[in-house]
């Protein structure tokens, strides 16, 4: 780069890293420095990722082994509809469908089978404050002891609260 009069290089190392992108960009636009600017983009393509990773996991998973993929998603009761997620990101795996409430007329954002993983779609919407109906799950394929234990407990828990939410609502129905 310095060869062809290039003076201000950067490298970002994590390109589905919002705010790392955001500040090397920042500095790209507010830099002082005459002349062109490059920014180079070192973390490898989720497709390509996935090509790789796909097979490794299939086998260990018929193997026997333990293994955890992530998953995304949003919440239809707490996305807004406005469709900023899809937006910004550009995320091929974002669609609309249609809204589970029927007081509500908009269609909500839903992440299809086709996603990758990368989370970008959720850090962009968390990072401009725009929605919190993003989540993250865990999807373990051949669970250890351990994790079964966890899943009876949490569910315990989660049916506890549920079901205290459910005495007050009827309560206040009365």
């Amino acid at each position: 780069m310095r060869g062809v009069g290039v003076q201000w290089v950067r490298t970002v190392n994590d390109t589905y890293s919002v705010e790392q992108m955001r500040q090397t960009l920042r500095e790209a636009l507010t830099t002082p420095d005459k002349g062109p600017k490059v920014v180079i983009a070192q973390t490898e393509c989720m497709l390509n990722r996935q090509r790789r990773e796909k097979p490794r996991q299939r086998a260990a998973i018929e193997s026997g082994q333990r293994v955890v993929r992530e998953r995304f998603g949003v919440d239809p009761d707490t996305c807004t509809g406005d469709h900023s997620c899809i937006r910004l990101s550009g995320c091929p795996s974002l669609t609309v469908r249609d809204n589970p409430d029927p007081l509500r007329t908009d269609p909500v954002a839903a992440v299809v089978d086709s996603c990758l993983g990368c989370g970008l779609c959720g850090e962009v919407s968390h990072a401009a404050v725009l929605c919190p109906s993003f989540y993250r799950a865990n999807i373990v394929n051949n669970p250890t002891p351990t994790d079964r234990r966890r899943d009876r407990w949490r569910k315990r828990v989660i049916g506890w609260f549920q079901a205290r939410i459910e005495r007050r609502l009827a309560g206040l129905a009365a």
